[in-house]
């Protein structure tokens, strides 16, 4: 971004320089005519002030306006943790009983701090979903305390996958919203479907329902997301 920005200033000085200073007859030489200077050597010296002042102000313009640009363009930093037992944890262990599996609990919580007021109207007019997937063959996920048919919610269980609506559900107008970190937080019921010995892992990826892959491509470059895959370990039964 910084070549961009350095680019675009001495393509700006150039057209200045160009369009200021390779004609006797510009307005610098006209006002000094009028004024009864017609020294070519002041005249020169005056004209090179002149541009040197322009391409100060507008360096200082052109900075100014990519500030406020990016500024309203920062990526929003979502950071997605999953909670066991009331810790924050990266692995989640299943040791069968009886032949069966108990189910765990398992909290995901994704934490958003706004930065961009462009980039949040964006993320909630793309639909920008935060997909926390799993293998619907070895494990089985459900809610700890709602029902599966439940609309309207910002988790939502599908067949291999976990969807959350990030901005769907709220009100971002106004400075409120960007002026602080915001939580969502859902507990799941978490149980593999048979005995086994397995691996397998939670992991996330950014969608967009709207606008196909020019929005999920359009994602990528309004939120940046921290998280670490759930890593789940299912020990198949001892004899």
């Amino acid at each position: 971004m910084k070549i961009a920005v350095q680019l675009l200033k001495t393509f700006v000085i150039t057209l200045i320089v160009a369009f200021t200073a390779t004609s006797n007859q510009n307005l610098i030489y006209n006002i000094l005519d009028k004024l009864g200077y017609e020294n070519d050597v002041l005249k020169k010296t005056v004209l090179s002030a002149v541009i040197t002042l322009l391409i100060g102000l507008l360096s200082i313009l052109i900075s100014y306006l990519w500030s406020a640009i990016t500024s309203i363009i920062k990526k929003m930093d979502v950071t997605l943790i999953t909670i066991i037992n009331g810790r924050k944890k990266e692995t989640i262990k299943f040791t069968p009983s009886n032949y069966e599996y108990d189910s765990q609990d398992v909290e995901i919580e994704i934490t958003l701090q706004p930065k961009g007021q462009l980039s949040n109207l964006l993320i909630k007019k793309l639909g920008v979903t935060l997909d926390v997937y799993f293998n619907p063959e070895l494990i089985d996920v459900s809610y700890s305390d709602r029902w599966d048919c439940e609309a309207n919610q910002v988790f939502n269980i599908y067949e291999r996958k976990i969807s959350v609506d990030l901005l769907g559900k709220i009100d971002i107008k106004g400075r409120t919203f960007s002026g602080k970190s915001h939580k969502l937080n859902e507990r799941f019921k978490v149980k593999p479907i048979r005995v086994k010995s397995a691996e397998t892992y939670l992991d996330y990826v950014i969608v967009s329902t709207k606008f196909g892959k020019l929005g999920k491509t359009l994602s990528g470059y309004l939120l940046s997301v921290k998280y670490e895959p759930l890593k789940v370990n299912c020990e198949g039964d001892v004899d």
